[in-house]
């Protein structure tokens, strides 16, 4: 990728994402009463190998959702497996989980998380888009050949339930047009 962040781009975005995600967690927390804390985003500018290694662990229940509009790509939420049962509870869902009730849990939080940061970050850079509603995604899906995301910005923060071992993150994909017309609105942004 012939893409390269100024550190004043790399500092805007970051502000932005604390923004978005900071929404996200609102919405979360709110939902389940809870405290939420977050990582500071993480901004980068990766190849399909680099992709990967996100994909490297059965620490966590991966979900992805497309989006369209002045920018497109897709948003990926990785829930951990850990305190998902304690989560579930939190939010009235009959103990033990099912793998159906799993499953649901999993959609909603994936939605309500990925939604308010794409909805937060979108808002603020006045690119309208649309996301698509989540969808379980299974290892076996998980190679080279199955991603558009030869080269990627990656924008991407962690969550944490405090008191639990639930943890989440939230790495939102862009495809390099969609880089393109991001940096064009944040170089405006930074103008004014």
């Amino acid at each position: 990728m012939n893409l390269q962040l100024t550190e004043l781009q790399r500092d805007a975005l970051q502000e932005l994402m604390n923004i978005s995600m900071g929404q996200a967690a609102n919405a979360l927390a709110q939902l389940i009463d809870a405290k939420i804390t977050l990582s500071i985003p993480k901004i980068s500018l990766v190849g399909a190998a680099e992709f990967q290694q996100i994909f490297c662990t059965d620490r966590y229940w991966f979900t992805r959702q497309s989006f369209l509009g002045s920018v497109k790509g897709e948003v990926l939420t990785l829930l951990a497996r850990a305190g998902t049962e304690t989560v579930g509870g939190i939010l009235d869902y009959a103990l033990p989980l099912d793998d159906r009730s799993e499953k649901e849990l999993l959609l909603e939080l994936a939605n309500i998380l990925a939604g308010a940061c794409l909805s937060g970050f979108s808002t603020q850079l006045a690119l309208p888009t649309k996301v698509s509603m989540p969808t379980m995604f299974h290892a076996e899906l998980r190679q080279a050949d199955s991603f558009r995301w030869s080269s990627t910005l990656l924008l991407e923060v962690e969550f944490q339930l405090e008191g639990t071992a639930f943890d989440s993150r939230i790495v939102i994909c862009l495809e390099q047009q969609a880089v393109a017309v991001l940096l064009e609105k944040l170089n405006k942004l930074l103008e004014d």
